[in-house]
């Protein structure tokens, strides 16, 4: 690339040009998976001169597109492209616009021909005469060239056989508008304008763009040139065009015409993949308001890597056009785009949660307008387990981030995407639906054809609602993490009403210690009668006195799943054989489901478990996530339990206890422990399922017998809680031979013995053997051939302080 250093009143002579191939990539199997699979790629910063001139001077009102040829085979354009430009400010004599590594013809200012620079980014274009406030000046480029795909794949303009087309951002590129990859523009999310679109194509095919068309005509040469129209004002990145042998097949939704540009032997997977949109557009119009433009349009592309927004003609892949329902949520997620995104636009990249969140969280609503509310908590909980298991892991947003401000090469991550759903649902609940779906219609209307940010989101909610929402905000928005609530003891005080004295706890995860404030459901229940009250939890810990009438034996804190915070729970009325407690990695095997109904609540909990109360036996618990079983066990009900753990770096099921597990498998155990006042032990009949070897951290603990409490898994590690002999008390303590079928010598060499003992437990902390040792004793012989093989541990304590732990295995 050749970048010209010249004055104004200078010619460019020369530029550089280009060609870029589109990456081939496997279908994904939703919205923020396709584009997720594409910010790996390094940040492609050749546009960033466009930025440094932000359009503060001039807003665009209207573009006239005019794409007179298109070579698909030399993946070439010519066209032309003429901007109404009005200035913002007095004196403007210079006009910045952005145009990525084309070639340019001429530019014509106000009919007059001038000179301007280019450096393949940026266009340096004069007024001839100063514009002052509100004075509009009319420029039109003459260009041609290859137009750029981003760096990543995903984004910019593509070639395939005789499609021609383009999608309005990338992901590598920063920042991520790409309108200047076909037509030069002000390229950023803020500045709206009008479209007009002429295209010529050959007489095979069509042009579909945004708007209305509003004249197709057939030209002398053999090609139609189509003529489209949009009236109400977008950014750069939604506007479009796409040209292919296209039919067009039309419907009626809701008293909106529907339009998909699609392959005529397509048409018949096509309206069985959307023959849900009447109850979709429905829902949306329902939630959101009248539809704010024109038409629904879908076209549909040869592109397996997802769907882009742009307004009244969606792009999406053909892949996903397949005739089943399994891509419903992804055209779905891009309907709910023409209100969150495109109706209102997020002011920069940092807000996108704005766009992306609502619109990920509109799969889940529109799983409940098709298929009820079971299989939306379904979606909600898989998404929620996604996004605390996942989301801060290196392979996605290597962090945890706030909703705002998120970082440019984390525009379309895990917390944008799946957090920001899961933000939204806990929205939603906060406020209840009548004020949740009140508040999105006043903040669509104060912000209709506009821009906002997380802030002017807040304060709209808070107009709109008559809710203050700062604390909301504050709390979910603007902190990043997660808030984890738990109930640490209940006391029952039996009276002329039962009076039930909650204490509660609030943690974090991902924060530093920030204290949320929100109403939390409490539910009683004693298997026949369930009583919901609601409490605001708002500190660390908390007392609820709540006087009721009737004795409950199970007492569970959000027990509907209305808030996102770090625990993924699941409840199921008991039914013989395989339960599988969904999204909690257990499963639990019944063998009698009791003498009534038997309800099994499991909440893996992402936060640091308590210690042990008394002194550590060797064992490191896990500082990751422990689990809570409660619910109604009725009289009678047994049933084991399979524990998962994966301690492997995969991003889709791993980083569950990948920092406790640190050598072989065999040193994993469960502990147990009836409730908060009582201390970890390890349980007492368990079998440790390794995955394909003992090292590759994958696996299953079964226990024999399931019982109401908290579970944990530690790791048996004799540092824990020892002094190292050698260094800081010169002492030495060894055993040969080791390992051993049968006879264990130990060594020692004391400065001192007094009160020395040794005890030896098995690997769940049974004791086998607890001596004293004799002040003139240098070694100790054990004669372990009565006792089970698998590994020992040897504690050796002077004057009861722990001294040194020795591993030994015992074999056959």
């Amino acid at each position: 690339m050749r970048i010209c250093q010249i004055l104004i009143t200078a010619v460019v002579l020369a530029l550089s040009q280009n060609s870029f191939a589109q990456k081939a990539v496997e279908a994904p199997s939703s919205c923020q998976e396709m584009k997720n699979l594409f910010l790996k790629t390094e940040p492609d910063n050749t546009n960033n001169a466009a930025a440094s001139q932000p359009g503060d001077t001039i807003h665009v009102a209207h573009y006239k597109i005019s794409v007179d040829t298109i070579n698909f085979s030399a993946h070439t354009i010519r066209a032309n492209t003429e901007l109404t430009v009005v200035a913002k400010v007095n004196n403007v004599t210079t006009i910045y616009l952005s145009l990525l590594q084309l070639n340019i013809d001429s530019i014509i200012v106000n009919n007059l021909q001038v000179f301007y620079v280019y450096d393949d980014t940026t266009l340096t274009i004069p007024t001839i005469t100063p514009l002052n406030t509100n004075d509009t000046a009319v420029v039109r480029i003459y260009y041609n060239g290859a137009p750029k795909t981003d760096a990543s794949g995903w984004g910019g303009f593509y070639f395939s056989g005789t499609f021609a087309f383009n999608l309005g951002v990338g992901f590598a590129a920063i920042p991520h508008n790409l309108g200047k990859v076909w037509f030069p523009c002000l390229d950023n999310f803020t500045d709206r304008a009008t479209y007009e679109f002429y295209i010529n194509t050959p007489n095979t095919s069509k042009a579909f763009c945004n708007g209305e068309l509003v004249s197709e005509i057939v030209n002398t040469n053999g090609t139609k040139t189509w003529y489209w129209r949009l009236n109400l004002p977008i950014p750069t990145y939604l506007a479009c065009m796409a040209v292919a042998p296209f039919y067009t097949l039309t419907r009626t939704s809701n008293g909106i015409p529907v339009e998909w540009a699609c392959l005529i032997t397509d048409t018949i997977n096509t309206l069985n993949t959307f023959q849900h949109i009447d109850t979709v557009l429905g829902a949306y119009i329902n939630a959101y308001g009248t539809y704010p433009w024109n038409k629904v349009g879908y076209t549909e592309v040869p592109f397996n890597s997802g769907a882009m927004e742009h307004a009244t003609a969606i792009t999406i892949g053909k892949a996903f056009i397949n005739g089943s329902l399994t891509y419903e949520t992804l055209w779905a997620h891009e309907l709910s785009h023409m209100w969150w995104g495109d109706k209102v636009t997020c002011k920069t990249s940092g807000d996108m949660w704005l766009n992306e969140g609502f619109a990920t969280f509109n799969e889940a609503f529109t799983t409940e307008n098709i298929y009820g509310i079971i299989p939306y908590k379904n979606w909600i909980r898989s998404n929620h387990h996604k996004v605390v298991q996942f989301a801060h892991v290196p392979q996605n947003d290597g962090a945890y981030l706030t909703m705002n401000n998120i970082p440019e090469d984390h525009t379309y991550g895990f917390t944008v995407y799946q957090k920001g759903g899961d933000v939204v649902h806990t929205l939603r609940n906060y406020l209840s639906d009548s004020l949740f779906f009140a508040g999105s219609k006043y903040y669509m209307n104060q912000f209709a054809y506009g821009n906002a940010d997380s802030y002017d989101l807040r304060d709209a909610l808070t107009a709109g609602t008559g809710v203050d929402m700062t604390r909301f905000f504050d709390d979910w928005v603007f902190t990043p993490g997660f808030p984890h609530f738990s109930i640490d003891s209940v006391v029952y005080v039996p009276g002329g009403l039962d009076h039930y004295f909650v204490y509660t706890r609030q943690r974090s995860r991902g924060n530093p210690n920030h204290i949320y404030s929100i109403p939390v459901d409490i539910t009683f229940s004693n298997g026949l009668m369930d009583t919901t009250v609601t409490i605001q939890i708002d500190s660390a810990t908390q007392m609820f006195h709540i006087p009721l009438v009737g004795v409950f034996d199970w007492v569970a804190l959000d027990r509907s799943e209305k808030i996102s915070d770090a625990n993924v729970d699941y409840e199921k009325t008991a039914t013989i054989g395989a339960n599988v407690l969904i999204e909690t990695n257990v499963t639990l095997n019944v063998s009698n489901t009791g003498s009534a109904s038997s309800i099994v609540r499991v909440e893996n909990n992402y936060v640091t478990p308590d210690g042990f109360k008394q002194s550590n036996p060797g064992i490191r618990l896990s500082d990751y996530h422990y689990w809570k079983v409660d619910g109604i066990f009725s009289t009678g009900f047994s049933s084991n339990a399979t524990f998962n753990y994966d301690g492997t770096i995969s991003a889709t099921t791993g980083y569950l206890d990948n920092t406790l597990i640190t050598g072989i498998e065999d040193s994993l155990v469960i502990l147990y422990r009836q409730g908060t006042s009582d201390d970890w032990s390890i349980v007492n009949g368990y079998t440790v399922t390794f995955g394909a070897s003992h090292v590759d951290k994958k696996g299953s603990i079964i226990i024999d017998t399931l019982k109401k409490g908290e579970y944990v898994f530690g790791y048996y590690d004799y540092t824990v809680g020892v002094s190292n002999i050698s260094n800081t008390k010169n002492y030495s303590f060894s055993v040969q031979p080791n390992p051993s079928s049968g006879i264990y010598n130990f060594y020692f060499d004391l400065k001192r013995l007094n009160h020395a003992t040794l005890r030896i437990f098995d690997e769940r902390g049974t004791t086998v053997l607890d001596t004293a040792l004799k002040s003139n004793q240098t070694s100790f012989l054990w004669d372990a051939g009565k006792f089970s093989k698998g590994i020992y541990f040897v504690l050796l304590r002077v004057n009861g302080e722990k001294i040194a732990v020795q591993k030994v295995v015992l074999t056959d």
